[in-house]
C-alpha cells in the first residue's frame, strides 16, 4: 500500500530528525569518554607511585623540605618538569608535581615509575650567569642540610639554569640550579644580566 504524498514527507521528516538525534547522543558520549583521560594530566606526563608505605611530597626538592601531603602506593600522579637534587636510592632526580588538591611540590623520582615519556627538565633551557658576592658552598639541594659539593671564592661566575624557593638564607629563600644539577644560594651571588627564570 503506497502512503500519500503528505504522509510520505512526514515520515522522511522523522527518520532524518531520529537520525540526527541519535548522532548527537553518540557524539555527547564520546566526548564524555574522553573527558577523564584529557583531565588526568594537562601537562602530558604522568608517573605512579611504586612506594609501598607511600610517597612524601615536599615544598622543595630535598628531603629536608616541608612534607605537604602523602601519596598512596599505585596512586598516579601528573608530573610537570624534572630538577636535580639529592639522591635518593641512587636517583638524583626530583619531579614538581602541579598544584592539585593537595598534591603539589616535590616528590624523589626514585618512587615513581613514568608511564610514557619522562617529564622535561624544569625551566627554559635559557643559561643564566651568576657571579659570588662571597665563598659559598654548592650543595646537592636547596638547604644548608644538604651535602655540599665544593665551595666556591667569591667572585666566582656560574652558569645557572633556574631558580625555586627553598631553605631561608638571611632573608633570601631563594636557590638557583647550576648547569651541572647543584644548588647555591641566591643571597650571596650578584646577577650579571637577567635573572634566572622560575623551575617549572
Amino acid at each position: 500500500m503506497s502512503l500519500h504524498p503528505a504522509m510520505k514527507m512526514v515520515k522522511n521528516r522523522i527518520q532524518a530528525a531520529s537520525l540526527t538525534l541519535a548522532a548527537a547522543a553518540l557524539g555527547a558520549a564520546m566526548l564524555t569518554a574522553a573527558a577523564p583521560a584529557q583531565a588526568a594530566s594537562s601537562h602530558g606526563y604522568e608517573g605512579q607511585v611504586i612506594a609501598t608505605g607511600g610517597l612524601r611530597v615536599h615544598t622543595m626538592p630535598s628531603m629536608s623540605g616541608k612534607v605537604n601531603t602523602t601519596l598512596r602506593n599505585g596512586q598516579t600522579v601528573p608530573l610537570v618538569c624534572a630538577v636535580h637534587g639529592p639522591s635518593v636510592g641512587g636517583n638524583h632526580l626530583w619531579y614538581l608535581l602541579p598544584a592539585a588538591p593537595g598534591e603539589g611540590g616535590w616528590a624523589t623520582a626514585r618512587y615513581i615509575r613514568n608511564l610514557g615519556s619522562p617529564p622535561p627538565w624544569c625551566g627554559t633551557g635559557q643559561v643564566f650567569v651568576i657571579k659570588t658576592t662571597a665563598a659559598l658552598n654548592v650543595r646537592t639541594g636547596p638547604t644548608s642540610a644538604d651535602p655540599r659539593v665544593e665551595t666556591l671564592a667569591r667572585g666566582a661566575g656560574v652558569d645557572v639554569s633556574c631558580k625555586l624557593e627553598g631553605q631561608n638564607v638571611a632573608g633570601n629563600a631563594l636557590w638557583y640550579q647550576t648547569r651541572g644539577g647543584h644548588w647555591i644560594a641566591a643571597r650571596y651571588v650578584a646577577n650579571i644580566g637577567r635573572a634566572p627564570t622560575w623551575c617549572d
